[in-house]
């Protein structure tokens, strides 16, 4: 399996259009923005055909993000978007094909925190007061790289087209305009970071595969991929590559979020943590974006989200046991005993001696 120590500081967190940095700046995950089309409308309903049941049915509306069903009473997000301010998880007509049921969020979960925050992580488990009726299997192994994904989250679609000289590069960004879209591509590696690892994707010109990548208002959407015939829940969108600038001049406020599937030619960095030149080559150099790993965190996330018998009940069970077996002693002590009398068919019942 491929890894590499993560210290690449040019990513830009999807929720934040690229203003604001993390662990390193990154732009925080932003909308999904597809290679094909700039059409807002594609992918806003469920995923057919090769990706379909991938997870779209297990996403929710938390405030301006979404979250993944991971349990009866629990779904995940990422940690970087905060506490957002309705107190509710919605899955909606559009998730779910049959009308909006908005869940409440259990304020006094994990002892009033009202959340779980994995350590080391940008992942965060949230519990509600009601129940799904389904929900997202998580992935616990080690094979990611590879594996053909399906994304989530919520932003608008692309922008300008991103040009050097006559050559298309890739596109501006666009704010987030609230609607849940969808994309595929394929696990690349797996990053070692400040926020545990990271799986990353590449952006590259595909065209006819849904190939997609984040941008802003795409954090905390779920990352899933296929073994067998079921579809697992592998990762959290976290961030994607940026910012980009044509030159590194520190100060001229020239820099711009862009989903590229070719940067070179191109600076990439920011004026506080300095610029990074990709010299243009006849090959593409695209640009990656990140989901929080869940696999490396399964264990801890299954013992949050996995019922455990009450202590009260277990000990109820076995005074239970006691209180027979008491009976039973006092019964032969004092000859009080059942039994069949002779001859008498098994069918027809007992009585006293």
């Amino acid at each position: 399996m491929l890894r590499r120590q993560f210290t690449i500081p040019r990513l830009l967190h999807a929720s934040l259009l690229g203003l604001m940095a993390c662990v390193w700046p990154l732009t925080q995950a932003k909308a999904i923005v597809l290679h094909d089309t700039a059409n807002p409308l594609d992918n806003t309903s469920a995923p057919t055909g090769t990706y379909q049941n991938s997870g779209w049915e297990w996403q929710g509306k938390y405030g301006a993000f979404l979250g993944t069903m991971i349990g009866e009473q629990y779904f995940i997000t990422a940690q970087h978007i905060g506490v957002q301010g309705t107190g509710t998880f919605v899955s909606t007509a559009g998730f779910n094909g049959i009308g909006d049921v908005t869940y409440t969020i259990d304020s006094a979960a994990n002892g009033g925190t009202g959340y779980w925050n994995i350590a080391g992580t940008d992942l965060r488990v949230f519990k509600i007061n009601e129940t799904f009726s389904s929900w997202a299997p998580i992935y616990t192994g080690g094979s990611e790289i590879g594996s053909t994904l399906v994304t989530f989250g919520r932003g608008g679609a692309r922008g300008a087209e991103v040009t050097l000289g006559p050559e298309l590069h890739g596109w501006l960004t666009t704010g987030s305009d609230g609607v849940a879209r969808w994309g595929a591509d394929q696990v690349s590696n797996i990053f070692t970071s400040g926020v545990g690892d990271l799986l990353a994707a590449e952006f590259n010109a595909s065209p006819g595969q849904n190939e997609a990548t984040l941008s802003v208002g795409d954090s905390g959407g779920g990352m899933f991929i296929k073994v067998g015939a079921q579809w697992y829940l592998a990762g959290v969108n976290y961030a994607a590559d940026g910012l980009f600038d044509t030159n590194n001049t520190v100060g001229d406020f020239s820099e711009f979020n862009a989903v590229l599937f070719d940067k070179g030619g191109f600076y990439e960095g920011s004026d506080g943590t300095g610029w990074t030149f990709h010299s243009n080559t006849p090959f593409d150099k695209p640009t990656q974006f990140y989901a929080s790993r869940i696999s490396a965190s399964s264990a801890e996330i299954l013992t949050i989200i996995t019922p455990v018998p009450e202590p009260g009940g277990l000990v109820l069970i076995g005074l239970s046991g006691i209180a027979l077996l008491r009976r039973r002693r006092q019964a032969l002590s004092s000859g009080t005993v059942f039994k069949l009398r002779k001859n008498q068919p098994a069918g027809r019942g007992r009585q006293h001696a």
